[in-house]
């Protein structure tokens, strides 16, 4: 690996960053027990982690997509195991709801990649 300097869209790292802190809070709070936009959790955990995953992958542009989807699903790991800690429940179906978020959100982006440099008719 290069020590090269990478290249940072600093506004929309902003954005993340914050995107992120809200999400944490929002994990690891007390639930209100309220309904709600989206009354699906699963939803919920799959809309946060494809918004964070498109927000990363703008933010850092030079960044390899594996490496960005790892990070950020190790964040939605960590959520689970602190929300043991806070009287909240943890679940393996959340974490796999934010793998599915990432999924979506990185697919077309590997395969509009692999299509321009790969598929030459």
């Amino acid at each position: 690996m290069s020590l090269r300097a990478r290249k940072i869209n600093r506004l929309i790292f902003i954005v993340f960053l914050a995107a992120s802190a809200y999400a944490l809070a929002r994990a690891l709070l007390p639930d209100n027990d309220s309904i709600g936009l989206i009354p699906w959790d699963k939803a919920k955990h799959f809309i946060v982690f494809y918004v964070l995953s498109i927000l990363a992958s703008l933010a850092l542009p030079l960044s390899r997509l594996h490496r960005i989807g790892l990070v950020i699903l190790a964040f939605g790991g960590a959520i689970e195991i602190l929300q043991a800690f806070v009287g909240r429940d943890a679940s393996w179906f959340d974490l796999f709801a934010d793998a599915c978020g990432i999924s979506a959100a990185f697919g077309p982006m590997l395969v509009s990649k692999w299509w321009r440099t790969e598929a030459r008719f």
